[in-house]
């Protein structure tokens, strides 16, 4: 393979990459965004969303719709009840930000250990089977239809989602909440529903990145701290609530760390990430696209 078609397969790699870590950052942002909250227990939903993916599709025998639709409701259940029973419960307790981060830790490696005593430590993955077959054969290029998918189906849910919280009547509450929470209620406008609301389509939206994980390298509980990890870096790097920068700053992240491969090795990635993130907040420490408080 030529250095050239290795530079394409790079790109494209990490562009697919980085449209999934934007796609994970997104949600974890919103939270961030409207309630203040470090969600670390995404990467928990997350997980829960694959392997609920996977005995929908290979245990019951759902079709691929049948088994995203599974994975979305496990989802968003289980995002509705760490959003009102944990953290709405300790927020009305007076409970700090380092009360919750700590509460959200916890969260995460005790669903990471229910999903190893429920199936095992050794992950699933399911197989995209033609999706996998290049779309120019015998070229060298590795580009093929599933990561076509994948960063198309990115693009059109974040088109979604702006014009969602842009002109919808919820996504007007859910930004008037995120300016001023008590200006908010003194319209009228009640911040549980909101919150609410925001937990769960920060939970519908890991379906499909737990999806792309499934169909990819498979769904592991161990992946849950490194998938949050990466979650939060696109968001501080893309600025707090902001789509358009988590889009971008995760298309940054994940081409960063496919050429990185093409200079180092791969267990260099990280380097590369935290670099990325020093030298944003650096320059910009609200982030890419971050307003200044």
């Amino acid at each position: 393979m030529d250095q050239a078609t290795l530079l394409v397969n790079l790109l494209t790699d990490g562009i697919s990459t980085g449209a999934l870590y934007a796609l994970v950052a997104i949600g974890f942002s919103l939270l961030w965004w409207l309630a203040d909250l470090i969600h670390l227990a995404h990467g928990a939903v997350v997980i829960a969303a694959g392997y609920a993916g996977y005995v929908a599709i290979a245990v019951l025998g759902l079709p691929f719709w049948g088994g995203i639709c599974f994975a979305i409701v496990v989802a968003v259940v289980l995002g509705l009840l760490i959003q009102q029973f944990a953290y709405q419960n300790m927020i009305k307790r007076g409970a700090g930000e380092m009360g919750l981060l700590t509460i959200s830790l916890g969260l995460l490696i005790s669903l990471e250990y229910l999903v190893i005593l429920v199936f095992g430590p050794e992950g699933v993955r399911l197989d995209a089977f033609q999706l996998r077959s290049p779309v120019f054969p015998g070229s060298g290029y590795i580009l093929d239809s599933f990561s076509l998918i994948v960063v198309s189906s990115v693009l059109i849910i974040f088109v979604a989602l702006f014009l969602f919280i842009k002109y919808s009547d919820t996504g007007k509450r859910m930004r008037a909440v995120a300016e001023n929470v008590e200006l908010a209620r003194a319209l009228g406008i009640s911040t549980w529903t909101v919150t609410m609301t925001v937990a769960a389509l920060s939970a519908a939206l890991v379906a499909p990145a737990s999806f792309v994980y499934l169909f990819d390298r498979g769904v592991e509980p161990h992946d849950a701290m490194h998938i949050i990890l990466m979650a939060a870096i696109v968001a501080i790097m893309g600025g707090r609530g902001s789509l358009s920068g988590a889009l971008l700053a995760g298309l940054i992240v994940g081409v960063a760390e496919s050429v990185m491969v093409w200079f180092f090795a791969a267990g260099w990635r990280e380097v590369m990430t935290f670099t990325l993130l020093y030298v944003v907040l650096l320059f910009r420490p609200q982030g890419l696209f971050g307003k200044s408080r």
